[in-house]
């Protein structure tokens, strides 16, 4: 009995601490953990410091696949700065979500908080086995209807 009791507790030491180390601010630790936390951490940075379309711009050229010129990059881009010039101070970015496939790809979802609004801004990364590479970002202002329609349901169902 003293020997399972033990093998038990040594399983469960073990597992805790594995569990422990390779988890981190943006949670478990995978090489698109890694990379993808970085890209975020740098273009939060820019934003906090008001440099938002320097973090914005540095982002993207991180995927050679997406042309800065093409015209859905720029009307985005012109989208984001006219977010940050009217929505005031940049107060803080919390992480809400965050799915990853495997090693492969990675999607995270944060509620950004601003002095006059709130947005929600959605990063999506894909690993090619060679580079973490920004895939898509996206950002909204819809994260309140949807909150607002999602207790619509819950209470209906009750």
């Amino acid at each position: 009995m003293k020997v399972s009791f033990i093998s038990l507790l040594i399983v469960h030491f073990i597992i805790v601490v594995g569990c422990k180390s390779q988890t981190g601010k943006h949670g478990n630790q995978t090489e698109l953990s890694r990379k993808s936390a970085i890209i975020i951490d740098s273009f939060f940075s820019e934003i906090k410091s008001n440099n938002y379309s320097r973090g914005l711009n540095r982002m993207l050229k991180g995927n050679e696949i997406i042309n800065l010129q093409d015209s859905g990059t720029i009307i985005m881009q012109n989208k984001f700065s006219l977010l940050n010039e009217t929505s005031g101070k940049f107060i803080s970015a919390k992480l809400l979500r965050k799915r990853e496939l495997d090693n492969d790809l990675a999607v995270y979802i944060y509620f950004v908080k601003y002095d006059k609004k709130f947005y929600r801004f959605t990063f999506t990364f894909y690993n090619n086995n060679n580079d973490v590479k920004i895939y898509k970002f996206a950002f909204d202002d819809t994260i309140d209807s949807e909150m607002v329609e999602s207790l619509r349901l819950y209470l209906d169902q009750q």
